[in-house]
């Protein structure tokens, strides 16, 4: 099915190509609950439409002095019509960590904090039209995933001690579900309508669900679209799509299309391309697939998905597959580099046997390369960050991390249609338990990525 902005004359337009993309100071840092004694900083920044002229992000938050990496507290959504004046008015906390008893620990009972990891979804704006020109039957509400994982309640004494990172509970005591909220905005508000839990093997059944997207869903007539991995006896484990329907008990979804095969991929994320068929991009987790920069390509979301680009070796950390308002898809993740500059022992990470001990993971620089006109290969690479050159050695000597990138196109109050980008910044040291302070650069960022050809609306407004 095509989107619900879809008309021929739309989806066969040529287009003209990324100009430029602008470059803004961080846009959120602080989330205003902070507890007194506590130091929160915001991170994951993943944007939809809302409404006509109006515009959202899930904007995750990150515990600092963690004992841990991946220390993830919870996620605001944030409105906004013009991103050079957001406002604390429209922060709305959708998910917070919660004090619970771990079931599975031995002995059972044991205390916990149920860390709430980042929220990713999807939303039909209020005011949304079918292609049509007939109201959407779904304007106004959508959905979002989370996972919730338990972790051992350290002490302070226990963090200082510990040479390395802390980890939540293992194996036989690990206890984490997923989350999934629905939601409703009628102009004036946004609201959590219920939150319901659900295990890996229940959220969709027939499938053991493990992983969500790393950018918002993507309109499919009146259904959404939105990247999932998942395992099925038979098929192994991958990435792929998933088709979101509404009914009187809220979004859900029905159907799981594997697209990368068994190779155990993650953060799914997917485009409409200017002709109607669906291109697709997910993060490997495997020593042979993770630096790959790898995308697939589907005419119409149902038929065999085929693998069309894959560049080994030139990507580093999560990646995602974007698209323009003139429509022009692109890639955007960290550039592949190893140290090139004194670095003491303790910031060298080991990726895998084989693999390049002073590099693999590195996130300093974040680059977005256009896909060419083709799809069979992408363009030259344009910088969107450079954290080293820009802001110069961490303060804690470690590195930056300039991650996580996730755009969509969407209407602001100019009425004009732009191509948002977020991501997060931070310092290795920061994410970690060595306990470095908050570099003043840290938090969510947003930019724009200009095009030059006419703006394809996401939605029909």
């Amino acid at each position: 099915m095509l989107p619900v902005f879809a008309s021929q004359t739309q989806l066969t337009q040529k287009t003209a190509g990324i100009k430029t993309i602008t470059k803004r100071p961080v846009a959120f840092r602080i989330p205003p609950d902070t507890p007194k004694g506590q130091t929160w900083r915001y991170g994951l920044t993943i944007p939809f439409q809302i409404a006509p002229r109006r515009a959202a992000v899930f904007c995750n938050i990150r515990l600092e002095y963690p004992p841990g990496g991946d220390y993830e507290l919870g996620t605001d959504v944030i409105i906004f019509d013009d991103v050079s004046r957001i406002q604390a008015a429209g922060i709305v906390p959708v998910s917070r960590f919660h004090e619970e008893p771990n079931p599975h620990s031995k002995p059972p009972g044991q205390r916990s904090f149920l860390l709430k990891y980042p929220v990713r979804g999807g939303f039909v704006p209020l005011g949304a039209k079918r292609a049509d020109g007939s109201p959407h039957p779904h304007a106004g509400t959508g959905f979002g995933l989370s996972q919730a994982l338990a972790w051992p309640v350290y002490t302070r004494d226990q963090i200082r001690a510990a040479t390395d990172n802390l980890e939540p509970y293992g194996r036989a005591e690990s206890y984490a579900y997923f989350e999934l909220q629905q939601y409703k905005y009628d102009g004036k508000s946004f609201r959590v309508l219920n939150t319901e839990r659900f295990s890996d093997n229940d959220l969709l059944p027939g499938w053991a669900i493990s992983n969500s997207a790393l950018t918002n869903a993507i309109p499919d007539g009146d259904d959404l679209l939105f990247g999932l991995t998942g395992e099925k006896a038979g098929l192994g484990k991958g990435a792929g799509v998933s088709t979101w329907r509404r009914t009187e008990k809220g979004w859900h979804p029905v159907s799981f299309t594997p697209v990368t095969g068994d190779d155990h991929s993650i953060e799914a994320s997917l485009i409409r391309d200017v002709d109607g068929g669906l291109l697709f991009c997910a993060r490997g987790s495997k020593n042979d697939t993770r630096n790959n920069l790898r995308v697939w390509r589907s005419p119409n979301g149902k038929a065999p998905w085929k693998q069309v680009i894959n560049v080994r070796g030139i990507v580093s950390g999560p990646i995602t597959i974007n698209r323009a308002a003139d429509g022009t898809p692109y890639v955007i993740s960290d550039l592949y580099q190893v140290f090139l500059y004194p670095l003491e022992r303790r910031w060298v990470i080991i990726v895998g046997p084989g693999l390049v001990p002073q590099g693999g993971w590195m996130r300093e620089t974040l680059c977005l390369w256009p896909l060419n006109a083709e799809r069979t290969d992408v363009q030259t690479p344009i910088v969107v960050r450079d954290s080293r050159a820009e802001f110069g050695t961490p303060p804690d000597g470690s590195t930056w991390l300039a991650d996580h990138p996730s755009a969509m196109t969407v209407q602001l109050a100019d009425g004009a249609w732009h191509n948002i980008l977020g991501y997060r910044i931070g310092t290795r040291g920061e994410m970690t338990n060595y306990g470095s302070d908050p570099a003043p650069q840290t938090g969510a960022y947003i930019q724009e990525v200009i095009s030059a050809g006419r703006a394809i609306p996401t939605w029909n407004l």
